[in-house]
């Protein structure tokens, strides 16, 4: 049995794309960055941990996290509508890296990957950045944005796969499955 523990709307639907007979469960772990930690190690980290949270012989556990990067700096998901507010318009006429770690954990043992894509946000008005967010779309979102949102009307991936951006890279988490761990 494969269980995703994600509490994402978006990644339990990508996941289903590839393995219709999915469960979910939902990890409650610190998800705080370790004081000098590189973002890779960050993600990779926080997936494993997401992953052996909920594991128990037998299962397949998929973990997952994604951070978005901009000068150095990383964006998890806001506390509130005005970080969130704060995280656009910092990403506003700017590209940005999404980072989505991914760990896979079974009997068999454990692995764990990183994938990286560019996003670039168009140039948007302090209107435009509320509007969006009156959508209610930010919240639980790195960076407070969905781009299989709304979102997707004022940003676009200009390098990498779109699924790394929404949280669960499905073309090579599709095919680890496939061969099994």
């Amino acid at each position: 049995m494969i269980v995703l523990s994600s509490s994402s709307k978006a990644r339990r639907k990508l996941i289903r794309k590839c393995k219709r007979n999915v469960v979910f469960g939902v990890s409650n772990i610190d998800e705080s960055r370790l004081s000098g930690e590189a973002v890779y190690e960050y993600v990779l980290r926080l997936s494993y941990l997401k992953a052996v949270s909920v594991y128990k012989e037998g299962l397949i556990v998929i973990g997952a996290d994604t951070v978005i990067v901009l000068d150095d700096e990383v964006f998890g998901k806001p506390k509130d509508r005005l970080e969130a507010f704060y995280m656009l318009r910092r990403l506003s006429g700017r590209i940005h890296e999404c980072f989505s770690g991914v760990s896979i954990v079974s009997d068999k043992g454990s692995v764990s990957f990183v994938e990286r894509a560019l996003v670039k946000v168009d140039r948007l008005s302090d209107y435009q950045i509320e509007a969006y967010l009156d959508t209610g779309e930010y919240k639980g979102r790195a960076a407070g944005y969905a781009i299989q949102g709304k979102a997707s009307g004022f940003m676009r991936v200009i390098e990498g796969d779109k699924t790394t951006v929404i949280g669960l890279p499905m073309k090579r988490l599709c095919r680890l499955l496939k061969s099994s761990v």
